[in-house]
C-alpha cells in the first residue's frame, strides 16, 4: 500500500464460527479478502461508490451489527454487501465519509491534470 491510511479493518460477525473473510477500508479503497486455501481479493475504489445502505433487523440492532450494501460504478462489483458488520452504523458512516473525501480528492486531481 503506497501512501494509504487504514481507516478500519474487520471481519463479519459469525456467531463465534471462524470466518475467512476480511475487510479493510483505506482512504482510497475497500479491500475484501476471502478464502482459506485459495485467497480471492476484490477492491472497490472509494471514488466509485455512489450509494451506501444499511440493513439491520431487530436482533441485529440489539447485537449492534448489520449488512452494509455498496452501489458503485465498479464494473466487476457494482453492488457489494458487507455482511454482519459490528458497529454497522459507525462503519457505514465512516465508509460514506471516506467515499466523499475520495471523490473530492479525485476531482481535484482531475482538475490539476486538465490545467497542466
Amino acid at each position: 500500500m503506497l501512501n494509504e491510511d487504514v481507516l478500519w479493518e474487520g471481519k463479519p460477525f459469525n456467531y463465534g464460527i471462524p470466518t475467512f473473510t476480511r475487510y479493510q477500508l483505506t482512504d482510497r479503497r475497500l479491500i475484501v479478502e476471502r478464502g482459506l486455501f485459495t485467497k480471492r481479493r476484490e477492491e472497490i475504489q472509494l471514488y466509485r461508490i455512489r450509494d451506501i445502505s444499511l440493513k439491520r433487523n431487530l436482533l441485529e440492532r440489539m447485537m449492534n451489527f448489520g449488512d452494509i450494501t455498496i452501489l458503485s460504478t465498479d464494473t466487476s462489483s457494482p453492488t457489494y454487501t458487507l455482511k454482519n458488520i459490528r458497529n454497522s452504523v459507525k462503519i457505514s458512516d465512516l465508509l460514506s465519509q471516506a467515499a466523499e473525501n475520495s471523490r473530492v480528492k479525485n476531482r481535484a486531481m482531475e482538475l490539476t491534470e486538465v490545467q497542466s
